[in-house]
């Protein structure tokens, strides 16, 4: 019978004399290498929000009959073209007198919506927003769909009042309009326009703002024009644009250049031309609007005497100009 010595000695013996049978390898048999993991695949970047498409609609003014003798015509004109909506005269000698509104606003819209055009603007000689025909007016506007409108003019009357009385004055008349604006729901918009006298108001960028810089930004604005900025301060026009550009409603679109005045052959008169053949610095208009992220439909004008041979190729010819500089 084993003891636990011999029991512990004869349990190491054998124990050394177990040994490991390893397999031979093929002769040139690479070593094997584990395989790498693949790599997880990157979730894609989620998509783009789409680029808000730039919309171009037209200053209806110069299209009223005889160019154009029905609100059908004027629409079938501007879808051919391509544009994109019709901003409408509503005001004295317009393509909409203001008394008849109820009866004919419905159907400048309607001919308009016959061929895929929008009517969300429009052009008004509204100065006072305190006066019932002006809220009369636009609320029946905003039942058509309209979303912002153009007031008439605000002038200096420096024979009655004094400079500072007249400003006063304009300051009372804006504040009215963003009133009214507010109790209609559509948003006012003022055209920034260039003198053809010394009593107008609003030559100036500055001088409009002044007017608006403390009301709400979402009752009231400018249409601003680059034409009529250039005009008026030269190249200091782009710190107007900069001043101004949280409060653009919409961009009004049009060109000139400078001759000799028939007055004075020692000075400069403005001389409206298609697009493209004056001096407004466009492609510098759009580096500032991208720049202050304006998102505002054009207003194409045309403030010339253009060719009505061939209403189609010279309304087109306007618009491409502009699509090829904004779009």
């Amino acid at each position: 019978m084993l003891n636990r010595r011999d029991f512990m000695t004869m349990g190491a013996l054998a124990l050394a004399g177990c040994q490991t049978i390893e397999m031979p390898q093929a002769r040139n048999a690479r070593p094997q290498v584990a395989p790498k993991a693949t790599p997880a695949a990157k979730p894609a970047p989620p998509p783009k929000p789409p680029k808000p498409k730039a919309e171009f609609h037209v200053f209806s003014k110069m299209f009223q009959d005889p160019v154009c003798t029905s609100y059908d015509a004027v629409a079938e004109l501007m879808a051919k073209a391509g544009f994109n909506g019709i901003e409408w005269t509503v005001r004295p000698k317009g393509h909409v007198l203001p008394e008849r509104a109820k009866e004919d606003l419905p159907k400048a819209v309607a001919a308009a919506r016959k061929q895929g055009l929008k009517s969300t603007m429009l052009v008004t000689a509204i100065t006072d927003g305190e006066d019932p025909a002006s809220e009369t007016l636009l609320k029946t506007a905003a039942d058509n769909g309209f979303k912002l409108f153009r007031p008439g003019y605000f002038f200096y009357d420096l024979k009655k009042e004094t400079f500072q009385q007249s400003m006063d004055r304009i300051r009372r008349g804006f504040e009215s309009l963003a009133k009214l604006a507010e109790r209609t729901g559509l948003y006012c918009a003022y055209q920034n326009h260039s003198s053809w006298g010394p009593s107008v108001f609003g030559g100036l960028v500055w001088d409009v703002y002044e007017m608006i810089r403390d009301l709400d930004p979402k009752l009231i604005g400018l249409e601003y024009d680059p034409m009529h900025a250039f005009y008026e301060t030269g190249l200091s026009w782009s710190h107007g644009l900069d001043l101004v550009a949280g409060r653009i409603g919409a961009v009004c679109l049009k060109d000139f250049h400078f001759v000799l005045s028939k007055k004075n052959e020692k000075n400069h008169a403005k001389f409206m031309c298609p697009a493209g053949k004056g001096v407004v610095p466009w492609k510098e208009v759009k580096q500032h609007l991208d720049a202050n992220k304006v998102k505002a439909p054009f207003t194409v004008h045309f403030e010339y005497d253009f060719d009505k041979t061939d209403l189609v190729k010279t309304v087109k010819a306007e618009l491409d100009f502009f699509k090829g500089v904004f779009v």
